[in-house]
């Protein structure tokens, strides 16, 4: 995909698949339509609705997003001179997303600045980490993950129960 990509990428084939069903879940805090595989779709509509019962708003900020999507971004990047680390420090290589499984989320909350660490302070994030897991959804990228991607307080992955 890119000649110049790091050896552990370069020949490896994608990690994650992209979903092949998706629904609308609705328009993300972008006016962007929204979609996730339908059993992420429906634990994401049920999870926000418990949140605005407990006086909560999670606002979606993404959700899914092609390979294709993430080379574009990926591409832009390097194009501006940004370095190969510094990338993947924030962005996953496309084919190592979990937006490409139609699963993953984006959250943000009222107030608070998209895609930032801040977003740990926010009543919403509380929420989330005492509730999310009802709902089949995990903090994908917590401090220090093997991984190797910075902390994303607002990066949250729905599991399938049945899948194990």
């Amino acid at each position: 995909m890119f000649a110049d990509a790091p050896d552990r990428f370069r020949d490896r084939p994608p990690r994650f698949a992209e979903a092949g069903e998706l629904v609308s879940v609705g328009l993300d805090r972008h006016g962007r339509e929204a979609l996730l595989a339908p059993g992420a779709a429906a634990a994401w509509l049920a999870m926000a609705r418990a949140a605005t019962i407990d006086g909560r708003t999670l606002l979606l900020v993404s959700a899914y997003r092609s390979i294709t999507r993430q080379a574009e971004i990926v591409r832009r990047k390097r194009a501006r001179g940004d370095s190969w680390d510094a990338i993947l420090r924030v962005n996953a290589y496309p084919g190592f997303s979990e937006h490409h499984t139609g699963c993953a989320v984006d959250l943000g909350a009222p107030g608070c600045v998209d895609l930032t660490e801040a977003f740990e302070a926010t009543a919403e994030f509380a929420w989330l980490s005492t509730h999310a897991g009802r709902f089949g959804f995990r903090l994908s990228y917590p401090r220090d993950n093997t991984e190797g991607i910075t902390y994303e307080p607002w990066h949250w992955r729905w599991h399938d129960a049945r899948a194990g």
